[in-house]
């Protein structure tokens, strides 16, 4: 016969797993405001004045680097109240690394948005 899984196994497992989803869900809402921002600085430059395109561009590129932070820092805050419990989760350094290169491609980004569309 075999035996039952631990139920608190079990909930450290599905709090891991959480905790994963949540860092995925937050990476990828950034890279969808990183693009809508990017989309909208190269596809609405002839539609609407270039300074409200900017702006609009603007606001998405740094939202999409406080979303990469935030993901980091929310993985984080459960990652190390869990490391001392037997759970695989992704390594924290791993999610760091992650965040920090999408952060430093948002602002990359940032300031190719001054290129990507033409002056007046």
């Amino acid at each position: 016969m075999k035996p039952e899984p631990d139920t608190n196994s079990l909930a450290l497992d599905r709090t891991a797993l959480a905790n994963e989803r949540t860092y995925a869900a937050w990476i990828r809402t950034g890279l969808a405001a990183l693009v809508t921002g990017l989309g909208i600085a190269r596809f609405l430059v002839d539609s609407m004045p270039l300074w409200s395109v900017r702006v609009i561009a603007a606001i998405l590129i740094l939202f999409s680097g406080v979303a990469f932070f935030l993901a980091a820092w929310r993985y984080e805050h459960l990652h190390v109240g869990m490391t001392h419990l037997d759970v695989k989760m992704i390594p924290l350094g791993m999610a760091r690394l992650f965040s920090f290169v999408l952060v430093t491609c948002a602002l990359i980004a940032l300031i190719g948005l001054w290129y990507i569309a033409p002056s007046p």
